[in-house]
């Protein structure tokens, strides 16, 4: 079985892999999900602030590759399942070496990243309107520097596959689904 760890900063696209995985058959983990029931589950409402600490006080606490250690977990649940292309599942939000490296200690792993510039992913946020997303500017910044932090650029550069968010919606979508399509082969 092969991991296909998607990477990008907030608000790059990584959640429209969900759609083409969702179209293919593939599985998908959300790494985020993972650190968002965390916070709830510590009692916290979900906003930047608060998930941004749960992810940071988990990898103080477990070590770098914290968050990615729920996810086999789930990564394994989801291959015993019956699902029509189980030799892939998509891992969104890998934001680590230290992370993508546990995996690949389990997993056949390949990276796609998801790339948009600052501005664009801000905007997006802002219009997206999740709990827990940034959408004043220096909150933002914030993020994208505790996220740095976590080495998720060193995942970004050394990506197998590099996804361009900047254009229509559909070009997007297509770059994706043309990738996981030469994966299926």
């Amino acid at each position: 079985m092969k991991i296909i760890a998607i990477t990008g900063m907030q608000g790059s696209g990584k959640s429209l892999v969900q759609g083409v995985c969702d179209s293919k058959h593939i599985a998908y983990v959300s790494m985020g999900d993972v650190v968002r029931k965390e916070t709830t589950k510590r009692g916290l409402e979900l906003n930047p602030e608060n998930v941004g600490n749960t992810a940071k006080k988990l990898r103080e606490l477990y070590g770098a590759e914290a968050v990615a250690v729920p996810c086999i977990n789930l990564v394994n649940e989801v291959e015993t399942k019956n699902k029509e292309n189980t030799h892939i599942i998509a891992v969104e939000g890998v934001r680590s070496m230290h992370e993508l490296n546990y995996f690949k200690r389990y997993y056949d792993v390949e990276v796609l990243a998801i790339h948009a510039s600052p501005k664009t992913r801000f905007e997006r946020l802002r219009s997206r309107g999740r709990e827990d997303d940034s959408t004043e500017w220096d909150v933002f910044i914030e993020r994208d520097n505790r996220e740095l932090d976590f080495t998720i650029g060193s995942v970004i550069a050394l990506a197998d596959y590099m996804v361009i968010n900047e254009g229509t919606y559909s070009d997007v979508l297509n770059n994706v689904e043309n990738i996981f399509d030469n994966l299926l082969e």
